[in-house]
């Protein structure tokens, strides 16, 4: 059995959303409107898999900056889905090319698929428990041939950091768990980065 998860680590997991919430405007400072180096390399990859026009869901995509309006700027069709009041406000007034849907992503149900789905530093921000129940929901959306992209820990773990002085959660399944949700829905995994920092995971479906 595993060890007990402590009593802060389980409040800041609760609370990541509500800390996203009230300080929307601390995080669209800090991450800008510029594309990191590996933001560009990993989008490169996944909208390689796409086609000029293809639906593009977008999941936590807070403000929109920079991942959502560098898919609009590629000329793909975007839904942004976070469930952030705050943020998916500011995304809908600032990028009306877009699509922008208040939603958690644990309950997440568009009816409609798209060929990619993105996760880009957000599904990491579930506990497992909460991730085992949210990554089949992406995934239910994600057409035929379909390409999806997210970013994970290194192993199952919860990990509380801070952020303007304030715990910052991330958790993480087991690369094998991943591996595992990913072909029980045709997936197969084309790319990725797997290392003690961090991963990425770059699927496609089978047809």
């Amino acid at each position: 059995m595993s060890d007990p998860v402590a009593p802060s680590v389980l409040k800041a997991a609760a609370d990541i959303l509500d800390l996203y919430d009230r300080r929307s405007s601390d995080w669209i400072a800090d991450r800008g409107a510029v594309l990191t180096e590996a933001d560009r390399t990993w989008l490169d990859r996944f909208t390689a898999h796409l086609a000029p026009g293809d639906p593009v869901l977008d999941v936590g995509c807070g403000s929109g900056r920079p991942i959502a309006a560098a898919l609009l700027d590629r000329g793909f069709r975007v839904t942004g889905v976070d469930a952030s009041t705050r943020l998916i406000a500011h995304a809908a007034a600032d990028l009306p090319a877009g699509r922008f849907v208040q939603m958690d992503m644990r309950t997440l149900d568009l009816g409609e698929t798209f060929a990619g789905v993105l996760a880009w530093h957000s599904l990491f921000h579930l506990s497992p428990g909460d991730q085992r129940i949210a990554l089949p929901r992406l995934l239910a959306h994600a057409a035929p041939r379909a390409a999806i992209m997210f970013s994970s820990g290194p192993r199952e773990d919860h990990v509380v950091g801070s952020w303007r002085g304030e715990p910052l959660y991330h958790g993480s399944l087991d690369p094998e768990a991943y591996q595992a949700l990913l072909s029980s829905q045709g997936f197969q995994v084309e790319s990725g980065l797997w290392a003690d920092d961090g991963s990425v995971w770059l699927a496609r479906r089978d047809g």
